[in-house]
Parts: C-alpha cells; sequence; structure tokens
C-alpha cells in the first residue's frame, strides 16, 4: 500500500506542523551522523588492539574520553562563534 498525501490539501496549521516534523526529523538525522562520525573518528585514533576482555585498556580509554571531550570543545566553540556572527 504505497499511498501518498496530496499535500496541498492540508491545511496551513498542518502544513506548518508538518514542515516542523520534517525540520525536527533532519536535525535528527545530522546529530546522528555527526555522532557516527565521532565514534568513527574516536575508534580508529584510540583503539589501537583488539579488545578481548569487553573493555578497553587504560590509554584507549583515556584517549577517547579526550577525544570525545576535544570534539565537544570544538563543536561548542564553534557555535558559540556561529552565534555571535548571527547577532552582529
Amino acid at each position: 500500500m504505497d499511498q501518498q498525501l496530496d499535500v496541498s490539501k492540508l491545511s496551513e496549521a498542518d502544513k506548518k506542523e508538518l514542515n516542523q516534523f520534517l525540520t525536527n526529523e533532519a536535525q535528527k538525522s545530522a546529530i546522528q551522523q555527526n555522532v557516527h562520525h565521532l565514534a568513527d573518528v574516536c575508534w580508529k585514533k584510540c583503539i589501537t588492539g583488539s579488545i578481548s576482555s569487553g573493555r578497553l585498556n587504560g590509554s584507549e580509554e583515556a584517549c577517547a574520553q579526550n577525544c570525545v571531550e576535544r570534539w565537544m570543545d570544538t563543536n561548542i566553540s564553534v557555535l558559540k562563534h556561529l552565534e555571535n556572527l548571527r547577532g552582529q
């Protein structure tokens, strides 16, 4: 059953709600892509051996934690800069 909705028949309120839903879903997708990218980068940088015990060794865990923290610091810095630019 491949049904398509005729968007032109929606009320303005429904169109606005649908648009907001799609915007929210796009934002969720972008966040998920960023998290996956972060995990991939930090994994490749920090996990150097095999994980036989089900846990990272001490140096891998410290590296991964530092990698995530630096990534978060960078993103916060970029967001603040963009916010400042938008305010000008």
